[in-house]
């Protein structure tokens, strides 16, 4: 947990009281009980999950307004999907850096690896359906694509420069 010495000395604490609350917390978040670092796996597990259905829902959701739609349609639709689903594991993430109290690399490049994954899916099922109804392909489906990983990764860049200022703000306040 992070300890905003600033806000405390301003409430009336000492340093010493500080570092004393704040040496309880890191020895409280060295020593977790094995119940509890097994959960924290099994939510990275879940999360992971939660990327892989992202990825395979979203493209298969696009397919049929790809080959059935005008070409600006299927940007806002795919925009609009990318988005969403960003939103939400962004969301997620930033509970579980919350609960942690650190930066969860890991997270963050599943998080991109997600949206170049997604990037993919979305040409290979678009591929697979066109090839198996016989329909012809009218719009550009890189285009299509690009919009939807652009738009998928916009809000997590969003926090991050979010976070990365809060993190500037608070050093200048030290």
């Amino acid at each position: 947990m992070k300890i905003d010495r600033v806000d405390l000395l301003s409430k009336g604490w000492s340093a010493s009281e500080i570092d004393q609350a704040s040496n309880i917390i890191a020895r409280a978040e060295t020593n977790k009980h094995t119940k509890t670092k097994i959960i924290d796996k099994l939510l990275f597990v879940v999360i992971g999950c939660m990327m892989l259905a992202n990825g395979l829902v979203s493209s298969l959701l696009l397919v049929p307004f790809i080959y059935a739609t005008q070409i600006n349609l299927v940007l806002i639709v795919s925009a609009v999907i990318g988005f969403v689903f960003s939103v939400l594991l962004t969301a997620i993430i930033y509970d579980i850096e919350k609960i942690h109290h650190k930066h969860e690399t890991k997270l963050f490049i599943a998080f991109i690896a997600n949206g170049v994954i997604n990037f993919y899916l979305i040409l290979e099922f678009t591929a697979r359906f066109g090839k198996s109804t016989g329909l012809i392909l009218t719009q550009n489906i890189f285009i299509i694509c690009a919009v939807y990983l652009i738009a998928f990764l916009i809000p997590h860049a969003i926090y991050q420069m979010r976070k990365q200022l809060e993190k500037n703000h608070q050093f200048k306040n030290i």
